[in-house]
């Protein structure tokens, strides 16, 4: 901030209601949405077996670079407006703006497109009696909308609670389907029903290996450039992970919860997606993967296991359940952490009774209610079928693209953070309570693949990278004009628990 702007404290803030637990399986949790139920069938068909392997082994490796930084930034500078206070503090002004509202406006027509996929799943199991299908849906959207409120708007220990249920159901029907696959794989589940065998039994490498030409050609079908163009799609998958950090200033005991639960990233990433993902490409073949169903689904029902579709469409609606819940959650703490550092109304950071953003939630929700509304009307209802594959698939790239911006300010942030350390005669080793680990090389590893990606996704997809770059730009612009017509706010109010860079590490070398 500007010196000339005046710095208050205030007793009252969010209320830290996040339990330990609640940490540990929200970090476990956030990253299993729908997208991963769906977008994986998208990327490993676009991709090829070898391809998506190594694609998600490096978008794993960016995304623990990316929870060792924000862990860091979390600790050592406490602030509740998450990610938008770092990148304003440390990239100024105008480029968190457009982060923080770029972050807002994609979870704006992404959690009506999750509440909708609830809807979907809900009338597969539970058909409401309207003369008009469609209507069933509709219901059924309207209340898992209905519910987000409700959630959203209560104690944030709720929140914890619910997302955490949600993801113990998620997480064990990912061993589920792990356990499954390798009994297909070896043989013993499926027999002379194996579509992909002549004689049933150990598949071995036959399909990841099988068909015409070289190991190349039939690891990586589409080149090996596609690792990096398909990234943000790839990348998408692994949103959630900042959930963690944006719960930092709700959670109880953040400096020893909130960097245990970062570290352990490497260990979610390797069981939840390269194991699962691995075990995938021995059992089905690339060219059989879609968007049409879940790919955990469509892979266990090709094996004569019928009852996998009716669970795995049940876990699918938690899924997308979850993936809205949570994202709605973070986009509001982002909104109010936009509202703290006075890049947004300063009614949007007040809170209610239960110490939650009242006003950003309702100012966040209303225009998921009405892009809920529009795509009813428009008559997309089909976005999980055949016909609206492409729209999945650019809500995917839009998420892919604004969540990959703020993890590139999460990780810039971090490095100008270590660089003015430095510069004021500290020594990280021994003022830092933690340390991102591996650090320079794995924070830049992380920014150089993610700066990579979003461009390289112009020549994947014109419209997502136009789309994100008009939210990420216009903001911008609008603060830059307020700023010169002088209605920017410069007063602030600081939480009792947060701090201030330059109060914590004042200049030693004047």
């Amino acid at each position: 901030m500007n010196e000339q702007n005046k710095i208050e404290k205030s007793e009252r803030t969010l209320s830290r209601g996040i339990r330990s637990w609640h940490v540990s399986l929200i970090a476990l949790g956030g990253i299993i949405g729908s997208c991963y139920f769906l977008g994986l069938g998208l990327t490993f068909s676009e991709m090829g077996a070898g391809a998506v392997l190594i694609s998600y082994i490096v978008a794993g490796i960016v995304i623990y670079g990316v929870m060792q930084s924000f862990a860091e930034l979390l600790v050592n500078i406490p602030r509740r407006g998450s990610f938008v206070s770092y990148t304003r503090e440390f990239m100024g002004d105008t480029a968190s703006t457009g982060i923080g509202w770029a972050f807002w406006v994609n979870w704006i027509f992404y959690i009506p497109s999750e509440a909708l996929a609830t809807a979907v799943f809900m009338d597969y199991f539970v058909t409401l009696p309207f003369e008009n299908e469609a209507w069933s849906v509709f219901v059924w959207g309207i209340l898992a909308l209905a519910l987000l409120t409700a959630v959203n708007l209560y104690q944030v220990k709720w929140f914890g609670h619910i997302e955490s249920v949600m993801a113990i159901i998620k997480i064990l029907a990912i061993v589920v389907f792990v356990i499954c696959a390798v009994c297909i794989w070896l043989g013993f589940i499926g027999g002379d029903l194996h579509p992909y065998t002549e004689a049933g039994g150990f598949i071995g490498s036959q399909i990841i290996l099988g068909g015409e030409g070289s190991i190349v050609e039939k690891l990586f079908p589409a080149g090996g450039m596609i690792i990096i163009t398909y990234m943000i799609w790839t990348l998408v998958n692994f949103q959630g992970s900042e959930i963690v950090g944006l719960s930092a200033a709700e959670t109880q005991d953040p400096a020893k919860n909130v960097p245990a639960a970062c570290k352990k990233v490497a260990v979610r990433i390797i069981a939840i997606y390269l194991i699962p993902v691995f075990m995938l490409t021995l059992i089905v073949p690339y060219a059989e993967a879609g968007l049409d169903e879940s790919i955990f689904a469509f892979a266990l029902a090709k094996y004569g296991l019928n009852w996998a579709a009716g669970i795995f469409t049940f876990v699918t609606l938690v899924a997308a359940f979850s993936c809205a819940n949570s994202g709605f959650y973070g986009t509001v703490r982002a909104l109010y952490g936009l509202s703290v550092e006075g890049m947004a109304p300063k009614f949007l950071s007040r809170l209610n009774v239960f110490n939650v953003p009242h006003n950003a939630t309702v100012f966040t929700i209303i225009p998921c209610w009405l892009v809920f509304l529009l795509g009813f009307m428009v008559e997309q209802l089909g976005m999980l079928g055949e016909g609206g594959n492409t729209l999945y698939a650019t809500l995917l790239g839009l998420s892919g693209f604004t969540g990959t911006l703020c993890w590139v300010g999460i990780c810039w942030a971090q490095c100008i953070f270590r660089k003015k350390l430095k510069q004021r005669g500290y020594d990280p080793n021994e003022c830092l309570t933690v340390k991102a680990q591996l650090f320079p090389g794995l924070a830049y590893f992380a920014i150089i693949v993610q700066i990579a990606a979003m461009i390289l996704c112009i020549f994947e997809d014109l419209l997502v990278f136009a789309t994100a770059m008009f939210f990420i730009i216009m903001p911008m612009v609008v603060y830059v004009i307020q700023k010169k017509r002088g209605k920017i706010r410069t007063e602030f109010t600081l939480g009792a628990d947060e701090v201030k860079f330059d109060e914590k590490f004042p200049d030693k070398t004047k």
